[in-house]
């Protein structure tokens, strides 16, 4: 086993949405294995820890909670936070929004880099806000993996990451 130390953090969101311009794409309706994807991720170094990050509805979905309790089940640490209620200005409807994960995620990912946690941290998300604290992160000394679907990549997010894993490549091994 190699002796790197690795954390995934994983955007919930983005791979739920990436997931689903892929299978429009593909004409599929692939899931992912969660457990599968750590694995493949993680390529025989030691894993300190998974990180999962989404937002829930309030009150949550009996699906979502499910779904959480699957992950937490299977080992990954899950960090939820409330979807919110915003309303439109010209329409006056109201409308949910996610607030709150990203910020959740990048305070883990510099808090555990600063603490000496991991010498690699696995983002999978194709999210272009995470350029900035991938940066500080590397300056620390770590390497940064991501993992994201083609379409759904920013280039911002790619030329940053040391290396980078098209998850469109390893569906045929993390589908469920």
């Amino acid at each position: 086993m190699n002796s790197q130390r690795v954390i995934l953090f994983i955007d919930g969101s983005n791979v739920f949405w990436a997931l689903h311009t892929y299978n429009q794409a593909n004409r599929t309706a692939d899931k992912i294995n969660y457990v599968k994807m750590i694995d493949e991720l993680t390529q025989g170094r030691q894993r300190i820890r998974a990180y999962y990050y989404g937002s829930v509805g309030v009150p949550p979905k009996e699906n979502q909670i499910k779904f959480h309790d699957r992950l937490r089940y299977s080992g990954l640490q899950v960090v939820t936070k409330p979807l919110k209620v915003r309303l439109n200005p010209d329409t006056g409807e109201q409308h949910l929004i996610e607030k709150g994960v990203d910020v959740a995620l990048v305070s883990d990912l510099l808090s555990l880099a600063w603490e000496g946690a991991y010498d690699v941290a696995v983002i999978v998300s194709g999210d272009a806000d995470f350029v900035g604290t991938i940066e500080k992160v590397k300056y620390k000394g770590k390497i940064v993996e991501v993992a994201s679907f083609r379409d759904s990549l920013s280039g911002d997010l790619r030329r940053v990451a040391d290396k980078v894993i098209f998850l469109d490549d390893l569906m045929p091994k993390i589908k469920l």
